[in-house]
């Protein structure tokens, strides 16, 4: 009798910042995370939608401000996609305006990269990726 496996699905981040020492740092922390796959990164506007929706990441940790656009406009758009990655805003902007317009366009987090910057790793940890089908 030969069982099914189910494989454990990698999970797919793609990081957004326009600060090299920070997303550096987020993909070092994000990389010792088991199942976690670093999808890409960028740190304009432009590059981070084109890279989200080619890559296809299960999460997306995301800035509001960088040059060329704003991280609002990134999850405006990519939360459009379906299935839409689980977002992670991670910003130095944690005023109740950029908080509740980024929860209206379906942030799932809105965190303050000042105090909760480990956080981020938590949220990556216990997200549970969809299953892979079995392999042959």
């Amino acid at each position: 009798m030969i069982l099914a496996m189910t494989r454990l699905a990698s999970t797919k981040v793609f990081v957004v910042d326009d600060s090299t020492i920070v997303r550096e740092r987020l993909i070092t922390l994000l990389a010792e995370v088991p199942h976690v796959t670093i999808a890409g990164e960028a740190e304009v506007a432009r590059d981070a939608i084109a890279g989200i929706q080619s890559k296809r990441p299960d999460i997306v940790v995301l800035d509001i401000s960088m040059p060329g656009g704003s991280g609002i406009k990134v999850l405006e758009a990519v939360k459009k996609d379906q299935p839409a990655p689980l977002v992670i805003m991670l910003t130095n902007f944690d005023h109740p305006q950029y908080r509740n317009r980024c929860m209206q366009l379906g942030a799932d987090h809105f965190l303050d990269k000042s105090n909760n910057f480990e956080r981020v790793i938590e949220i990556v940890r216990d997200f549970t990726p969809a299953p892979c089908p079995p392999g042959p």
